[in-house]
């Protein structure tokens, strides 16, 4: 138990969940409203504690599946923070042109029902971090993990590592697509739901799924973190007063 304890990782899973902890119990004197309809309920004891503890389950999927674990080679880890670092902010440069050319907020936040698709500082650099987080631990160190261990380790007894990887990371990127995916396919638009395969959203989460293959669980964290950072808390700080917001 005190080598599990005395390893990297595991002290940066247990330092990410301590974050999610003091960010939800900050978030109890948020006096404000949430930039998009449902985001209060990611704040709630159920939705955090549900979602480490699938983080947690994946955390020891990740060991028996053999994939990278954070901080095991130093060497590797700069080289993963480094390339998750500026593709977060490429992906944030893609999102901040297509808003000022669209001059849409809905075009990169479907949820936002056309608002201003930012908390405003100072409570955006925690909100943030917190959803960064917390989508990462839900989408890759979760359900990824997870589902990766089951299929490959379980059921095909470690053949096909590629393929079932790639089938499960292209199927779980959907998740953040979905809500235009929904909208495009109650229209009957299916030039349009064909379409979303090649939107940036769908292509960087299948991007960060490279990420967790070659680097980690921790270097998806890093790209989701600093793309929020600059989409959302600095773009998101500075130009609503230039967008009437």
């Amino acid at each position: 138990m005190s080598a599990f304890f005395a390893r990297p990782s595991t002290r940066l899973y247990f330092a990410c969940f301590a974050l999610l902890v003091l960010i939800k119990l900050l978030f109890d004197y948020y006096p404000g409203d949430f930039p998009a309809r449902g985001q209060a309920a990611a704040f709630t004891w159920p939705i955090v504690l549900g979602i480490s503890l699938l983080a947690f389950l994946g955390f020891f999927a990740d060991r028996a599946s053999g994939l990278p674990e954070p901080f095991a080679d130093p060497t590797l880890e700069r080289r993963g923070i480094l390339i998750a670092v500026a593709s977060g902010t490429i992906y944030a440069a893609v999102m901040i042109a297509r808003f000022i050319f669209l001059r849409d907020p809905s075009a990169v936040d479907p949820l936002s029902g056309g608002g201003w698709p930012h908390m405003l500082l100072p409570w955006s650099v925690p909100f943030y971090a917190f959803g960064a987080i917390l989508l990462e631990f839900m989408l890759r160190l979760g359900a990824l993990y997870i589902l990766f261990w089951f299929f490959y380790v379980v059921v095909a007894r470690k053949h096909g590592r590629q393929l079932i990887f790639w089938i499960l990371a292209t199927t779980i990127s959907l998740y953040e697509i979905a809500p235009y995916l929904a909208e495009d396919i109650g229209r009957h638009n299916w030039h349009g739901a064909g379409g979303e395969f090649i939107e940036p959203l769908y292509l960087f989460n299948v991007f960060e799924c490279w990420l967790l293959l070659r680097y980690g669980w921790f270097a998806p964290i890093v790209f989701r973190l600093s793309q929020y950072f600059v989409w959302h808390v600095l773009f998101g700080g500075v130009a609503g007063t230039f967008f009437g917001h």
